[in-house]
């Protein structure tokens, strides 16, 4: 194995695991708490503490990367989340799973793991690599979710959970053992981020945070109280039908990458994609069996892993190498800024109107990420060889010593 391969599996399996136990937590909070009678804005305010810690944390997180280097971090991450984790075998309060889901939220994982494909993928792989990683990050979500409604049919609540915080314990030894440590050349002052991050980043992110905000209101605590209203289904089907959406579109992020990239401008490509996906969005609304409905939500996240795709290509491309951590917060921090808001109006609108205007409600999100893609500049060709800096020195080092 290549040095670079084994250090991105320890990142990647960190990642994945963190990612199983969040895709369970997608299935097994709101199906446990409809079913002993909590309200729909009550469940939907457990999932928009979890984004609202995701729109606090990237910048924060990317500050304390940039200073402390990027094994301490990913380190942490994974030790928070098992402790966390095993929080539930004592049966936790209602407000105590409010401050957790807010402090899972603040635990940037896709954050931690992007600045290692950043410095120590090469840079013709780097596409591949770092859709092969998020992409396989949804697929464990999305086995989550399936494993998360068989947990809570046939576990008590309170030990559905702690078996997750296990598979984090075991990666965040792995990365103890054999995960290389890096530090930027470039500390940046807090009071100066937001200026000297590129405005490209900031105009991607924004896309992304439409694009985010659009899935979230539907398939995050709506999906599964819908699959149970409207369709009647067991919470193993519901996490079954969770489940098949999540790993579609994580396994077309993660196998179509180079096809997309090789084949299409990514600009006009990300925008086709985004434009074709409104539609999409408002079919949802549509009368139909859960069949249709299940071949409709996997259409929608075919083209929506078409978008990840080639934002993940951009935003990997437009983030500088010496301040990976700082431009690639900025874009997690705009690309989280509309899911605790697009979640919260979501519950709102189930509560009040109907399932069918949260999904008029994503597809105007939709629309917006469209029209934000339009304002990104054309991507420039690669020029000629770039001259290496120190920090590229250290990382190549780094690379020869594993």
């Amino acid at each position: 194995m290549k040095s670079y391969q084994r250090t991105l599996a320890i990142v990647a399996l960190g990642l994945w695991s963190a990612s199983l136990s969040i895709g369970a937590l997608r299935v097994i909070l709101p199906v446990y708490f409809a079913s002993v009678g909590v309200s729909i804005p009550k469940i939907a305010f457990l999932f928009f503490l979890d984004t609202l810690g995701q729109i606090l944390a990237p910048i924060v997180i990317g500050m304390v990367i940039n200073r402390m280097g990027y094994r301490r971090c990913l380190l942490g991450g994974l030790v928070i989340h098992s402790v966390i984790s095993y929080m539930y075998i004592f049966d936790p309060a209602f407000l105590l799973i409010y401050l957790e889901r807010f402090v899972r939220g603040l635990i940037t994982m896709p954050l931690m793991s992007e600045v290692y494909v950043k410095q120590f993928s090469p840079a013709e792989s780097q596409p591949h690599h770092i859709n092969l990683v998020l992409g396989l990050r949804d697929v464990s979500k999305g086995a989550g979710m399936f494993i998360g409604g068989g947990l809570i049919a046939l576990l008590p609540f309170r030990y559905s959970v702690v078996v997750f915080g296990l598979l984090t314990t075991v990666a965040a030894i792995m990365a103890f053992l054999y995960l290389p440590d890096l530090r930027e050349e470039v500390k940046t002052p807090i009071f100066r981020i937001w200026g000297l991050v590129d405005t490209k980043i900031k105009t991607l992110g924004l896309a992304r945070g439409f694009l985010q905000g659009a899935e979230d209101a539907w398939a995050s605590a709506i999906l599964p109280v819908y699959l149970i209203t409207v369709f009647g289904l067991p919470s193993t089907q519901v996490g079954a039908v969770m489940m098949v959406g999540l790993i579609f579109y994580g396994a077309n992020v993660s196998l179509l990458s180079k096809w997309l990239i090789a084949g299409w401008d990514r600009k006009r490509g990300l925008i086709a994609c985004s434009v074709l996906l409104v539609p999409v969005a408002l079919s949802l609304a549509l009368p139909a069996s859960v069949f249709v409905f299940m071949l409709l939500m996997c259409l929608y996240q075919f083209l929506n892993g078409a978008c990840a795709v080639y934002q993940n290509h951009l935003k990997l491309e437009f983030a500088s190498k010496e301040k990976t951590s700082i431009d690639l917060a900025a874009f997690k921090t705009l690309s989280n800024v509309f899911k605790p808001v697009a979640i919260f109006i979501a519950g709102i609108l189930a509560d009040t109107m109907g399932f069918s205007w949260v999904f008029y409600f994503s597809g105007l999100l939709v629309l917006f990420s469209a029209l934000t893609t339009f304002l990104l500049p054309n991507p420039a060709r690669r020029a000629g060889a770039e001259i290496p800096s120190s920090f590229d020195s250290e990382v190549a080092a780094l690379r020869k010593e594993l």
